[in-house]
C-alpha cells in the first residue's frame, strides 16, 4: 500500500528541535571564552581554532549558528562580535549574562528531563525550588539577569518619584538578594533598608551588602511573605521584585500586610513579569510553564490584576513604568490612601 502524500511540512517542528542545537552552541562558546577572544580581535574560523586549540572545520559550523543567531558577524572569512555579544557575552563586560545563561539552561534542562514526570505531580515543589535562592551561583545568576535593564531602569524612575527624597526606611522583599536596595541607598544618604527575605537567603545577602560598602546602612531578616506579618507602620517605601508570584492565592491579604507597615503617604512598589510588557509570546509561554511546573501558579501579573487588588486595600495614585530592555517587567508605584 503506497504512503500518502503528505500536506503539510514538519519543517516548523524539525527547526524547533534543532534550536537545542543553538541553545548549547552559545552556552558553551561563552562557557569557552570564545566571545571574549574575538572581542579581543575579529579573526577567521581557523585562526580562532589555533588560538582556543579546537579543531578549525567543526569549529566554523559552530561560528556560523552563532552568526545565523546574530550573535556574530561574518565579513569575508573574519568573524566579529555584534553589539549585543559584546554587551552581554564578553566576560569582562560589566553587564555580562553568563551566569544568567547556566541558570535558565539549568531550568530548561530540568524541564527536559521531567517534564512528564512533573506534569503527573513529581516533586519539584516550593520547598526544593526556594532552597536554590542562597546558593552563590543562583544569587550571581539572578543579579546578571537583572542587569538586562531591570535594576538601572527602576532606580532611575524611583529616584525621580516626588516622595523619594523623603524616603527614610524601605523594605525590600526579594530586591535580588539586596542590589536594589544598594542601589537605591546610593541616591538618598538618609535611607536604610531592611531587606526580608528566605532564611537561607540572609546571610550571604548580608555578607554581599556589607562587601559593597552597605554593611551599617541594610539590615537583613528572615520573611516568609505568605506567612509572615510586618512591623506596623515601618517603612516609608516596601519594594518587592518577582516575588508577588508565591502569593497570588491570596494577593489582597499580602497587600493589607503592605498596607499596615507603611507610614502616611508612603509607597509600595510591585517590580514583576507582566503580559503587557514586552517579552515575546515565546519568552512568556517557556517561562510560564517552568513556573507552574515548579510549584507556582503564575509568573506574569498584569496591571490590572494588580490595581484591583491594591485598590480593594487601600492604595491608589498608581503611576508605572516598563523595565529591561525589552520592557517585560511592569514596574508599577502605589500609593498608601
Amino acid at each position: 500500500m503506497p504512503f500518502p502524500t503528505p500536506k503539510t511540512s514538519l519543517a516548523p517542528v524539525e527547526n524547533v528541535l534543532m534550536e537545542a542545537i543553538s541553545a548549547q552552541a552559545i552556552i558553551d562558546a561563552v562557557e569557552m571564552r570564545l566571545f571574549d577572544h574575538l572581542s579581543r580581535q575579529p579573526m577567521p574560523a581557523a585562526s580562532l581554532a589555533q588560538t582556543m586549540q579546537l579543531k578549525s572545520e567543526p569549529l566554523e559550523a559552530m561560528l556560523d549558528i552563532l552568526v545565523e543567531r546574530q550573535l556574530l558577524t561574518l565579513d569575508g572569512k573574519t568573524y566579529a562580535n555584534t553589539q549585543m555579544t559584546e554587551e552581554y557575552l564578553v566576560s569582562s563586560s560589566p553587564l555580562f549574562q553568563g551566569k544568567a545563561l547556566t541558570l535558565q539552561q539549568g531550568h530548561n534542562e530540568m524541564i527536559r528531563k521531567n517534564l512528564i514526570t512533573l506534569l503527573k505531580g513529581g516533586s519539584m515543589e516550593r520547598d526544593a525550588t526556594d532552597s536554590k535562592w542562597a546558593e552563590a551561583d543562583t544569587m550571581e545568576g539572578t543579579l546578571q539577569h537583572a542587569l538586562n535593564g531591570q535594576i538601572q531602569m527602576a532606580v532611575a524612575y524611583l529616584k525621580e518619584l516626588p516622595e523619594f527624597a523623603s524616603f527614610r526606611t524601605m523594605a525590600d522583599i526579594g530586591g535580588n538578594h539586596g542590589h536594589y536596595s544598594m542601589e537605591l541607598l546610593a541616591h538618598n544618604p538618609k535611607l536604610i533598608s531592611t531587606i526580608l527575605d528566605l532564611p537561607q537567603v540572609i546571610e550571604p545577602a548580608m555578607r554581599r551588602c556589607s562587601a559593597l560598602g552597605f554593611g551599617d546602612r541594610i539590615a537583613c531578616k528572615p520573611f516568609d511573605l505568605r506567612s509572615d506579618e510586618l512591623p506596623e507602620a515601618a517603612f516609608d517605601l516596601v519594594f518587592t521584585s518577582h516575588v508577588l508570584y508565591g502569593c497570588v492565592d491570596d494577593m489582597e491579604k499580602f497587600f493589607r500586610n503592605i498596607h499596615h507597615s507603611l507610614k502616611a503617604r508612603g509607597c509600595f512598589v510591585s517590580h514583576h513579569f507582566s503580559p503587557d510588557g514586552g517579552a515575546s509570546r515565546l519568552y512568556q509561554t517557556s517561562v510560564e510553564l517552568i513556573t507552574r511546573l515548579m510549584g507556582y501558579k503564575t509568573h506574569f501579573l498584569s496591571g490590572q490584576v494588580l490595581k484591583e487588588a491594591l485598590t480593594a486595600t487601600g492604595f491608589g495614585n498608581f503611576t508605572h513604568t516598563y523595565t529591561g530592555c525589552d520592557g517585560q517587567a511592569l514596574l508599577l508605584v502605589a500609593r498608601k490612601l
